[in-house]
């Protein structure tokens, strides 16, 4: 017999904290699939987002919608698989077409052979991105800003000192920048961290813009809080999952999946069941359900085995 889950607060997962998923040392991917050789651009995520390491990066690069904080370049902390990098220079892209002006600033991905990188306890495989939330002044105006800001529970800024007190949380940009990322054709997006009060500000926004019920779903249980981190109320912590070519390296959690387990288990059947073609593919395989298995359920997973 089960025992009970432990009580979970609403919007507060565990998925930063897991035990370790052992890597597979003597798998090289690279080599498996290109020779001593790999082509220009090949990238490949290795293990777990906490123990792992990342092969053939991609450098991120200033462009006009993006820029690298200079804390995050300075210490070379700007490189990721390639999927991840292309997806934030696509939803840059899109925001700033849909908000002139706006430019996103991004803060630590992976070093460039990945592993770990103080004070992270993930960003290991290339898989991983910190980006600063968009923000107004307090008559709405756009403001671009250099570094991480802090925001209450109420959305206005706490800190920095220079910050507190003058910006904003800018729902409407910060909505539209987590909508390419779950709408994107080609990249899954497994986790958004955020804090509580803030993923309820992007949710309820969500809802009085009329988005459809199928984002809105998956948005709820993309964006969480981890537990035992910081609350992620001064960034976005956006992590991707492994892609396709890059397993069996790869590993999206321990065990099966850190997906595949308690309450995930039903966004992965709505992914597999409504998703674009790539999604499908991936809760497919989380899901280890067959090609033709349009009608099976799962039920979630309730506790420990």
């Amino acid at each position: 017999m089960r025992k009970p889950a432990p009580p979970r607060a609403f919007g507060i997962l565990t998925p930063e904290t897991e035990p370790d998923a052992p890597l597979l040392p003597d798998l090289d991917p690279l080599v498996a699939r290109f020779g001593r050789e790999a082509p220009a651009g090949a990238s490949h995520s290795v293990g777990t987002a906490q123990n792992g390491r990342l092969q053939g990066a991609t450098p991120l690069a200033d462009t006009p919608s993006l820029r690298i904080l200079p804390a995050t370049r300075s210490r070379g902390f700007y490189f990721g698989t390639a999927e991840l990098v292309a997806l934030l220079q696509r939803s840059a892209d899109a925001v700033t077409s849909e908000h002139p002006g706006s430019v996103l600033r991004v803060g630590n991905l992976s070093t460039q052979t990945g592993g770990d990188i103080p004070p992270s306890v993930s960003h290991n495989s290339g898989r991983d991105a910190d980006v600063a939330f968009f923000a107004t002044d307090r008559s709405g105006i756009q403001v671009p800003t250099g570094s991480l800001v802090h925001f209450s529970d109420y959305g206005i800024a706490d800190s920095p000192p220079a910050d507190a007190g003058r910006l904003e949380f800018d729902t409407a940009r910060n909505w539209t920048l987590v909508r390419q990322w779950l709408s994107d054709p080609v990249v899954v997006v497994q986790w958004i961290f955020v804090s509580v009060p803030l993923r309820n500000r992007l949710l309820d926004f969500a809802l009085r813009k009329g988005e459809p019920e199928s984002l809105r779903l998956r948005a709820q249980r993309t964006l969480v809080q981890p537990r035992d981190s910081s609350p992620h109320a001064d960034h976005f912590h956006l992590r991707i999952a492994c892609p396709a070519d890059d397993r069996p390296a790869c590993l999206d959690g321990p065990g099966h999946t850190a997906l595949a387990r308690e309450a995930q288990v039903d966004a992965l059947l709505h992914m597999y069941h409504a998703g674009s073609p790539a999604e499908q593919r991936y809760a497919r395989e989380l899901l280890s359900l067959p090609p033709d298995g349009e009608t099976i359920q799962l039920p979630p997973i309730e506790g420990d085995d």
